[in-house]
């Protein structure tokens, strides 16, 4: 069998699917060699944590449940492997393959950005994330980017889909 290796779009796409599962909002996430890392921003609450702290505090008062929530983690690591094993699994949760994914979906947003990189033939690479913006290190060159910048990119990255269909 032979070795397989995902684009720095499909790695960084299972990266996202993991981090949304997290309701992460703020994170710096480093490729360096195989191995990827993710350092999760636990001191400001996410505004999407915070939503659901707020209505599983008031559900517990409520059923009186003594459930807490499990906590997040500080770090997450991935390697090649897991990676592979993760887009084997979650293609079969993807819908419809020509359909434009929701622009807020943080997995397309960092796909979209994993395909910059890719154009760019980066290597190792370090990626600010936070609720405003973007910043990727790579090789020498720092670039910045706003969510905009990166659905603008999104929609262009769909339009080159060679497996569209054209319509004249």
């Amino acid at each position: 069998m032979a070795a397989q290796t995902l684009s720095y779009a499909q790695t960084l796409r299972v990266i996202g699917q993991h981090l949304d599962g997290l309701n992460v909002d703020s994170f710096e996430l480093i490729k360096n060699g195989d191995e990827y890392v993710v350092r999760i921003d636990s001191k400001e609450p996410t505004g999407k944590s915070s939503e659901r702290s707020l209505l599983k505090s008031v559900a517990e008062k409520i059923w009186r449940s003594d459930k807490s929530p499990a906590p997040r983690p500080n770090a997450v690591r991935f390697t090649a492997v897991q990676v592979i094993y993760s887009d084997i699994e979650n293609q079969f949760k993807r819908r419809d393959p020509n359909a434009m994914p929701d622009a807020r979906n943080l997995s397309l947003t960092l796909r979209v950005l994993g395909d910059y990189l890719d154009r760019r033939v980066a290597d190792d690479f370090a990626i600010s994330w936070s609720t405003n913006s973007v910043r990727a290190s790579y090789g020498q060159k720092v670039e910045s980017f706003t969510l905009e910048n990166l659905y603008d990119l999104g929609v262009r990255m769909y339009l080159k889909r060679s497996s569209r269909i054209s319509v004249k």
